[in-house]
């Protein structure tokens, strides 16, 4: 059991105030003799300071929260990851709570998260969430603490945000099939009322028209961004006359794979496949699928930089609101 501030002050011949001054860093007039002393002691004795007690006095915990809708998705597990080293780094810690894609998760989420008395929430906000945009948005400002909304936002809220720009991205995915000769191509979307999905429809639908093609309906396939989602939308891609397929994010891509395979269709041979988010190239084997990078780790970083500058300014009462919109890239395998 780790030495207490009592013991070390009992063995310095000091006050436990004066031994709290010492330990954190405090201006006081103790000697420097005694302050080696005390330090000496509580390194031999490997003393841990009480966080709980030291955020009664800071008023803060060294703690942030990270809200996401998904912890299965390698997007958002990469992000998790992310922030948590960049934290842990700077010594601070990162609770992270899963909404499982619902507004309910939300909601229950925030208050839980607040309830812990941490100093900050980055918040990735469930698809559901966009139908009551009002009223995530009034949750999140009663909040008496610094948040960053990342990945999924808000377009006209004024807050503290970072993402990527989803247009260019499906910009890209799909300017590089018709680049390729293809000029029917499906893209298997979340068409849920939220930024990303309607962004990078729009983008799907930038390429297209600038090639002069006009989307027939039945070539924008609604599903989930899960693998099951991909999986039933594989089979309505076989009733279309589509040769190339646009997918907006990896977790579809998988379950797209997985029936073609159970039907022998073979990827790149029988469909063109172009994904988004770039993290299934160590799961697949013997199949290239070129795919829209997002830099997860620099979202991470800068997402944290955005917090920490948040924080200082609500020391300040300031509030100076930081937008970031990050740019994708495709990688072709």
């Amino acid at each position: 059991m780790s030495i207490t501030i009592k013991e070390i002050a009992r063995l310095a011949g000091v006050s436990p105030s004066s031994v709290s001054l010492v330990l954190n860093n405090r201006p006081n007039r103790i000697s420097e003799k005694k302050k080696n002393l005390i330090l000496q002691i509580a390194d031999d004795n490997q003393y841990i300071p009480n966080a709980a007690a030291r955020s009664l006095v800071t008023r803060k915990n060294n703690t942030f929260g990270l809200l996401i809708p998904d912890i299965e998705n390698p997007f958002f597990s990469k992000l998790s990851k992310t922030l948590e080293l960049q934290l842990r780094a700077e010594g601070y810690s990162l609770i992270i709570v899963n909404s499982n894609d619902t507004f309910e998760g939300d909601m229950i989420l925030i208050d839980l998260l607040a309830a812990k008395g941490i100093d900050g929430i980055f918040v990735v906000i469930s698809n559901e969430s966009y139908l009551h945009q009002n009223i995530i948005e009034q949750k999140l400002l009663q909040l008496n603490l610094p948040f960053v909304m990342v990945d999924r936002i808000f377009d006209s809220f004024s807050c503290n945000k970072i993402y990527f720009d989803n247009v260019e991205g499906s910009y890209i995915a799909t300017k590089y099939l018709l680049e390729k000769g293809h000029r029917k191509i499906a893209c298997i979307c979340n068409t849920f009322i939220s930024h990303n999905s309607l962004s990078r429809i729009h983008g799907y639908r930038n390429a297209m028209m600038e090639y002069g093609i006009k989307v027939p309906k039945e070539y924008i396939i609604p599903a989930n961004y899960r693998i099951e989602g991909g999986y039933e939308a594989a089979k309505q891609v076989l009733d279309t006359d589509c040769t190339a397929i646009f997918v907006c994010n990896d977790m579809m891509t998988l379950g797209i794979l997985r029936y073609f395979s159970e039907q022998g269709i073979h990827v790149p041979e029988d469909y063109a496949i172009v994904s988004y988010d770039n993290l299934l190239s160590d799961y697949l084997f013997g199949i290239k699928v070129s795919s829209v990078n997002q830099d997860v780790e620099e979202l991470g970083v800068k997402a944290w930089n955005i917090m920490k500058e948040a924080v200082r300014q609500d020391k300040k009462k300031e509030i100076k609101q930081k937008e970031i919109c990050l740019m994708p890239t495709l990688v072709i395998h």
